[in-house]
């Protein structure tokens, strides 16, 4: 039988990103959870919910400031300095003949820039900190407005229920986390609006070769596959999947 889970803690001890990266959680103060989700769909598509995950945080992110934009593949920006961070993992049951997905988000909701390790100073950013910057934002918030994580995370929930709703391929289906048979399309579609990536100049480590040499391509985004994968155009007209790594956007 399947069920949904939810897991939520008020610090990670061991928190990790993509390529096993070390995520920083201050105690307290960032909304870090993991949802279980059986979506019946194989593994090619998994990556659709890495995006879905983003516009999920967009949306209610949006509701207290502004200049949120999505970054491939799982990133979450504020005028360019990470606010969240998305790990999507798969794992195999023997009941189910696809993989279930574990969507890991883990938001940075107080404190400030100056409260994380020197390194990360000048790349990340807070929700609190942002509505201190931005206090004649979206709801004219003010800068004794207060936080509370756990009503960020209902936020978080409830905007994951309505968009899997809105982006399901059927609407005959009781609404729950568990069935996911979503809508590539839309997903991309607004994906796409939300990151400003098409047009963007980007350089990146493509294949094997580059990631020995430390030799990066340079081209501009032309949009995604079906799967989620960057499709870049290089300076010599050469069009290229680019399935994984880091990209690197060039002002």
């Amino acid at each position: 039988k399947r069920s949904d889970l939810v897991i939520i803690t008020k610090m990670q001890t061991s928190g990790r990103g993509r390529l096993g990266r070390k995520f920083i959680s201050l105690p307290n103060k960032n909304v870090t959870f993991s949802v279980v989700l059986h979506p019946n769909i194989p593994f090619e598509e998994i990556q659709l919910y890495s995006f879905l995950a983003g516009i999920v945080v967009s949306r209610v992110l949006e509701k207290y400031i502004q200049n949120v934009r999505l970054k491939w593949p799982n990133d979450v920006l504020v005028r360019g300095r990470k606010i969240c961070g998305i790990l999507i993992e798969t794992i195999k049951v023997n009941d189910y003949q696809n993989p279930i997905v574990i969507m890991g988000i883990g938001l940075n909701t107080k404190g400030f820039k100056k409260d994380y390790p020197i390194e990360l100073k000048n790349v990340v950013t807070t929700l609190e900190e942002e509505i201190h910057i931005n206090s004649n934002g979206i709801q004219n918030s003010k800068t004794n407005f207060y936080l509370e994580n756990e009503k960020i995370f209902q936020e978080l929930l409830k905007e994951l229920e309505v968009c899997i709703d809105i982006f399901k391929k059927k609407n005959n289906f009781p609404n729950n986390l568990g069935i996911n048979n979503l809508n590539t399309k839309l997903i991309i579609k607004e994906w796409l609006s939300r990151s400003k990536a098409i047009g963007m100049k980007v350089k990146f480590l493509n294949n094997s070769i580059n990631k020995i040499s430390n030799k990066y391509n340079i081209g501009n985004i032309e949009g995604l596959t079906n799967e989620g994968h960057l499709k870049i155009r290089t300076k010599s007209g050469q069009l290229i999947t680019h399935v994984s790594g880091d990209i690197i956007e060039i002002k």
